[in-house]
């Protein structure tokens, strides 16, 4: 839009600030670009770039004052929010979020209080004493989850069979926790889904509801996303349960603008949370809201760190959760090695209900963790009016595409079953 031209966005990078650098400077503005990182991939994108680590608060500050920057930004991260949101009040530059905000939708823990607190129902969590203490552990019900209260990606997430390995765990999970905080968690074996929010004005809107479906072929660690499906088969029974409940939440906080999205469990027929991020998601659901209901929730999102408004869409007349055609966010997950070739994307991006792929892997990368989302090779988003048709370019997608090793060994783990919702 004309009105953002020549305004000056500081972003600070990594590689996951590539989408707002690109539609920045599609709105016509300048975009600079800050981090630790000389060849930070970001950075290709940028009007001009620094090498500022973002956690320098007061060197950020300085740079951006002399620079004469009109916002700073960031997103798809958490750890990143509190420092952005310290630098936007040193300059007295709007962000959307509260330090207060950051805190409580950044902290599982945290959160989950604030969930019990308006009738939500959460994941069981236990007490663990990881010296023994019979009379804290002796209630725990394995297998259980062990996970750090703020670390995202998957990194520093376990399944646990027995107390042996729990103990074992525990202290490499406390190691991805900035708070050197762990939680353990009642392991949930329901369908799970994901519960897109934007908020705009004060008014909390439900944008989109999904249900997902993950691989669960590596034993000991989180489960990989292989798709995201909307709209859930659940969204009607959300919105008349815990929707309003999700409203007065979010009231409580005061939160004005942004975007929400939770992630939780199904339990006996009840939406069971288990944490919450309080930006938007490295899934890119927002490319299925722009494509299904013509919202762009980045265009929202930088413009509000700009100007302070969070305007362009009207988001009372647009949201749509429900949906007028099938959508979904396909993930091919691939196991540990070094990926020597990619074939098909290239056919699969010729079909006309792929409206999107965004790739994380090219050939020469190595993928060294498994457990976390460094083992996707590609968000794939694909839509369809039937679901019939929605399902055969699923399987279209999934018989196509191929990710081999050195040896020519398939490194693809088995792909989401378009026949299974």
């Amino acid at each position: 839009m004309s009105d953002l031209k020549g305004k000056k966005l500081l972003l600070m990078g990594g590689s996951s600030a590539i989408p707002l650098a690109i539609r920045a400077k599609e709105l016509g503005v300048h975009v600079i670009v800050t981090d630790y990182l000389v060849n930070s991939p970001v950075k290709k994108f940028a009007d001009e770039s620094y090498l500022v680590s973002t956690t320098d608060v007061e060197a950020v500050t300085v740079l951006a004052r002399k620079l004469k920057v009109d916002g700073v930004f960031t997103a798809f991260t958490d750890w990143m929010l509190p420092y952005c949101r310290q630098i936007c009040d040193n300059l007295n530059l709007p962000f959307y979020a509260s330090a207060e905000q950051i805190d409580i939708l950044t902290n599982k823990d945290k959160f989950k209080n604030k969930c019990t607190e308006h009738g939500l129902q959460v994941v069981k969590q236990y007490d663990f004493d990881v010296q023994g203490n019979r009379k804290k552990n002796h209630n725990i019900k394995y297998p259980v989850i062990v996970k750090p209260v703020d670390s995202e990606g998957g990194k520093g997430i376990y399944v646990c069979y027995t107390e042996k390995e729990l103990k074992e765990r525990y202290h490499d999970s406390l190691s991805f926790s900035r708070r050197k905080k762990v939680l353990v968690e009642e392991y949930m074996t329901g369908e799970q889904v994901s519960i897109f929010y934007t908020i705009q004005d004060g008014y909390v809107s439900l944008s989109a509801m999904s249900d997902c479906y993950k691989n669960k072929d590596q034993r000991g660690v989180a489960s990989i996303p292989t798709a995201l499906i909307f709209p859930s088969k659940y969204l009607s029974s959300f919105k008349n349960i815990e929707h309003p409940k999700v409203i007065n939440l979010c009231n409580s906080l005061k939160i004005k603008n942004g975007v929400l999205f939770i992630q939780a469990f199904m339990h006996q027929g009840r939406v069971c949370i288990h944490e919450a991020g309080f930006r938007l998601i490295g899934a890119m659901v927002h490319k299925i809201i722009k494509e299904i209901n013509k919202i762009d929730i980045v265009e929202m999102m930088i413009r509000h760190s700009l100007t302070g408004e969070m305007k362009g869409y009207p988001i009372k007349e647009l949201d749509r959760p429900e949906f007028d055609q099938w959508a979904c966010k396909l993930s091919p997950v691939a196991r540990k090695g070094r990926i020597a070739k990619m074939k098909g994307f290239d056919r699969i991006a010729t079909l006309k209900e792929v409206f999107d792929i965004t790739h994380y892997h090219v050939e020469g990368d190595t993928i060294t963790q498994i457990g976390t989302l460094d083992q996707m090779i590609s968000r794939i988003f694909i839509k369809a009016e039937t679901k019939n048709k929605f399902a055969s370019v699923i399987e279209k997608v999934n018989t196509t595409i191929q990710v081999e090793d050195d040896k020519g060994a398939n490194m693809l783990l088995d792909p989401f079953n378009p026949y299974s919702f």
